[in-house]
């Protein structure tokens, strides 16, 4: 578009326009996808010479791509930072924002309840390589990170909401605390997405979505994607991208392009469905416990309208029974089919907690019969009526 600024104050403009050029692509409406490994040059002083921030110009995949460019513009604008990169997954984008910002010996912060396999990473690899420390938190009281966060703190990792007991952080008043003492905060936007949070106006330094989630929005790719406010981050952060090689594949990012032009209609919905959902088993006599930000029963519900606008379509709950009356609920629900991901069309549940260990669970602040499920885009009539069904079964 000849003035992109124009589209800045419109989430749904920024994701059906900016960032793209139609001129550059014989007008048409919908980019096409550069499926090149490498770009040529008219000599070798615009080889030598080729600088990575010109939009105009590029030099091999594993650096960068128009395709993906679009996407990155398209997400920096959503979340208000300076730059974003696309990775060819959420784990990808993780392990590239915590090797560039931490360094051996390095101090991490980070919520009990983070994305599994980043603890895993956390715990295994950065420790045992790089001997990289980390203290969890349950991250719901300012006075955790208080005490946590130290001179020798590197990195704040957040995940507002978590994804399977659906507790908040005090994003703004975590990046303060971290602020003072030198460390970086990174949060896992994945849940909000930039649409109903944008953690650095709060004060976050690294805002990640796995966008095989929402962003994707149709269960058909994997990516992640880093958007950040400091210039001088942004730089390190594409370097490492291009030795690590986790930039995704063209077709990859216009997947993502797609998902993007209707991703907030489709959480408007999915956020209807999932609220009248929250209240049908907040009044279900077999249910005990439902955890969903939107509900004013929950915890932390005035902290959520402080730094949400939204929620989305992922809650949890737990039942009046034994894990093996949630397996069979889950087992016995139609619509809603066993899977571990969520933020596409289809209704999913899962047992998260199913094999863990008691204690394990209570460090994870959930039983071993928390049912997680998510609310899809098949009515949420038929969500309701599938559970009621469900329900009789246990």
């Amino acid at each position: 578009m000849s003035d992109q600024n124009q589209y800045l104050k419109s989430s749904r403009l920024i994701a059906a326009h900016y960032g793209e050029e139609y001129e550059h692509y014989y007008n048409a409406v919908v980019p096409p996808i550069f499926m090149n490994s490498l770009n040529v040059f008219e000599t070798l002083d615009d080889y030598y010479d080729f600088d990575r921030r010109d939009k105009h110009k590029y030099c091999y995949g594993r650096v960068q791509n128009p395709t993906v460019r679009i996407l990155e513009d398209k997400i920096c604008a959503l979340e208000h930072g300076v730059g974003a990169l696309a990775f060819s997954s959420g784990m990808a984008a993780a392990v590239t924002a915590v090797l560039t910002v931490c360094r051996a010996g390095s101090h991490v912060v980070c919520i009990r309840n983070a994305y599994g396999p980043l603890k895993d990473f956390l715990s295994g690899y950065c420790r045992e390589h790089m001997n990289i420390a980390t203290t969890y938190v349950d991250g719901d009281r300012l006075e955790e990170f208080e005490e946590s966060i130290s001179e020798g703190t590197d990195l704040v990792i957040l995940e507002s909401p978590s994804s399977v007991v659906f507790s908040l952080q005090d994003i703004r008043g975590v990046a303060e605390i971290a602020g003072r003492r030198g460390a970086r905060v990174y949060i896992d936007n994945t849940f909000c997405t930039s649409v109903y949070q944008q953690p650095l106006d709060l004060g976050a330094d690294i805002v990640m979505h796995t966008t095989s989630k929402y962003i994707g929005g149709h269960s058909d790719v994997i990516g992640g994607m880093l958007a950040v406010k400091d210039p001088e981050l942004m730089k390190r952060l594409l370097s490492y991208r291009e030795l690590f090689g986790g930039i995704p594949g063209p077709m990859e990012a216009w997947l993502m392009i797609r998902g993007l032009r209707t991703m907030e209609v489709r959480i408007e919905q999915h956020q209807a469905s999932a609220m009248a959902v929250a209240r049908f088993l907040e009044q279900h006599p077999k249910v005990r416990k439902v955890n969903y930000p939107g509900l004013p029963s929950h915890p932390q519900y005035e902290l959520m309208k402080r730094q949400q606008s939204g929620n989305t379509g992922l809650l949890s709950f737990e039942i009046k029974g034994t894990a093996e009356d949630a397996a069979k609920l889950a087992e016995s629900l139609k619509i809603f089919k066993i899977g571990v991901s969520w933020g596409g069309f289809e209704s999913l549940v899962f047992l998260p907690h199913a094999r863990l260990t008691e204690e394990s669970c209570r460090l994870l602040r959930g039983d071993k019969n928390i049912i997680r499920i998510h609310c899809g885009l098949e009515g949420t009539e038929a969500l309701i009526s599938d559970l009621e069904n469900a329900f009789l079964q246990i």
